[in-house]
């Protein structure tokens, strides 16, 4: 601008034009950047002061939880999973356990001082619900139902009949309790019971395994014709201890079967089909494919001939057949037994060894001193909800992405090998040093299952093959509870089982096998079966009606 004013004066020769142009054009600019200098002064400042009001970061919410599980110790100070949650999740968990064989004393100890932690989780029981719910009535614990409304996926395994007799105030009718998941519930549950059979032998006859009862008897009679003795002795086709009755639910589907209507109860001590078992074992007794000590063996026994190589078929849970295979695969990789399918009786439904439960093995109150700051309570609530999201268990279940599992070849998480080494171990040291599970309060189970299941081989495989004869639980049969009818029969009836067992599989004839499972049968008529039946279902009728109300 200068410049153009000096030529111009130059050329029009009028200086004084030229000067008050310039002075105009400093003056101008002067106030432009003055302008300027002081809204980016005003700007910065009230970015300042926001910065200043922006609320401050909350400090580690603090909670302290009070373990009463007999079988648990506390996780050390300072563990992985501790330091995770507090950069992560901004939360500072404390676990003690109460490392007592009685529990329901300690609870009581707790009611009578009113000295609650902040979290408490309890094994729940008749006994330890009812004083968790005296906590309740004395005022030291706080009403859920609220959190739980907002909060519905704490509940999403759970069942709400069972919730409502088990866990909810009889005074009230308040939830005082947040019940653990279910590790029961049919989607994670793991299969335990079921039939097994030698892999081995089955290649050596030549035969699939079994899935009816006919088949059965085919590849018994093949095992018992075409396998030679072990180490000198006579092998054994077949061999039960007492989960052999668990063999009578190919007959009976379970040892109850309630009609759909509620109204027909048949078990073992009325059931007509039991005679139809009695009459199989004693044809595979007769026959020499069964055990002749299936009835009086003892478990060391039991397990003492499946570990020695010399029985082809049993009913039992994977732990005799996981122990077993230790001693067989360390002679000769490919002896072992696998999980057979289960054995169906055809036109018969499928038998139930085992059930999905809703039942839970521990719930969590919270106090009401802790809970009368309501922040306390909402950043509690959030973590317990992101706990049982499947970000939240797989983290809680496995650790920090990447720093003790990692994925297999599948896509599955599964421990590195020198944390599989460390769980091997089976004393919980890497749980206790890394807090492994310990946060995971509620149990949550992950799903979909990104987890390798632990377990041998063979437990792995047991996760297909048992599958289909896991039932639903039966709610009003399990939760409708007894009487004093059951009370005063029971210890009649149940030992009578076995006897008449005995005298049926060791009979001479059919013909004698179904003239005892009669005489069974009248007997249990006698020594109470009628009344303890209709009994049971009253109480049943009781409980669903009580529940639709």
């Amino acid at each position: 601008m200068k410049k153009q004013v000096k030529l111009l004066a130059t050329l029009m020769s009028v200086s004084m034009i030229g000067a008050s142009l310039a002075a105009c054009a400093k003056d101008n600019g002067a106030a432009n950047n003055k302008s300027t200098e002081s809204a980016s002064a005003s700007s910065s400042a009230s970015a300042s002061a926001s910065a200043s009001e922006a609320p401050p970061k909350e400090d580690p919410l603090k909670v302290n939880v009070l373990i009463m599980h007999t079988f648990d110790n506390a996780p050390k100070a300072d563990n992985r999973m501790h330091q995770w949650l507090l950069e992560n999740k901004n939360i500072d968990i404390q676990i003690t356990s109460a490392n007592t064989k009685t529990p329901a004393d300690k609870m009581n100890t707790m009611l009578a001082s009113g000295d609650i932690p902040d979290v408490v989780s309890i094994l729940t029981d008749d006994i330890n619900n009812g004083i968790a719910n005296k906590w309740a009535e004395a005022g030291y614990i706080v009403d859920l139902d609220p959190w739980l409304s907002k909060y519905p996926d704490l509940l999403k395994y759970t069942d709400p009949d069972y919730n409502k007799v088990t866990y909810a105030s009889k005074k009230d009718g308040k939830m005082y309790m947040i019940p653990g998941n279910p590790a029961a519930n049919k989607d994670v549950m793991q299969m335990v019971i079921g039939p097994m059979i030698r892999e081995d032998w089955l290649k050596q006859v030549g035969m699939a395994p079994p899935t009816t009862t006919d088949e059965l008897y085919a590849v018994l009679k093949a095992f018992k014709e075409k396998i030679p003795d072990v180490n000198g002795k006579p092998i054994i086709p077949a061999s039960f201890d007492n989960f052999r009755q668990l063999f009578m639910y190919s007959w009976t589907k379970n040892w109850f079967n309630l009609s759909d209507d509620n109204k027909t109860l048949n078990w073992w001590f009325n059931n007509p089909h039991i005679v139809d078992y009695m009459v199989f074992m004693n044809k595979l007794y007769k026959d020499g494919l069964l055990d002749k000590e299936t009835i009086t063996q003892q478990p060391a026994q039991y397990q003492a001939k499946l570990s020695s190589g010399r029985v082809g078929f049993t009913l039992n849970t994977n732990g005799p057949m996981d122990t077993a295979n230790g001693v067989l695969k360390a002679e000769d990789p490919a002896k072992r037994f696998i999980p057979n399918p289960p054995i169906q009786v055809p036109g018969l439904p499928m038998p139930i060894y085992q059930e999905s439960s809703f039942a839970m093995a521990q719930a969590l109150t919270v106090s009401k001193k802790f809970a009368e700051n309501t922040r306390n309570m909402e950043r509690l609530m959030e973590f317990l909800n992101w706990s049982v999201s499947t970000e939240g268990a797989t983290i809680l279940s496995t650790g920090p992405d990447g720093e003790y599992y990692v994925k297999n070849a599948d896509g599955l998480l599964e421990p590195k090998p020198e944390v599989k080494a460390q769980q091997d171990k089976a004393d919980k040291s890497f749980e206790t040093t890394t807090g492994i599970n310990y946060y995971n309060l509620l149990n949550a189970p992950v799903i979909p299952r990104v987890t390798v299941m632990p377990g041998t081989d063979e437990f792995i495989l047991a996760q297909k093959t048992w599958l289909p004869a896991v039932g639903e639980q039966n709610v009003p049969f399990n939760f409708s509870g007894t009487g004093p009818e059951w009370d005063k029969h029971w210890p009649d009836l149940w030992p009578e089982i076995s006897k008449w067992e005995a005298k049926a599989i060791f009979a001479d004839s059919e013909e004698e096998v179904r003239k005892i499972t009669s005489d069974m049968l009248e007997n249990f008529k006698k020594i109470g079966e009628p009344v303890v039946t209709a009994e049971k279902l009253k109480l049943i009728d009781e409980y669903v009606q009580k529940n639709k109300q």
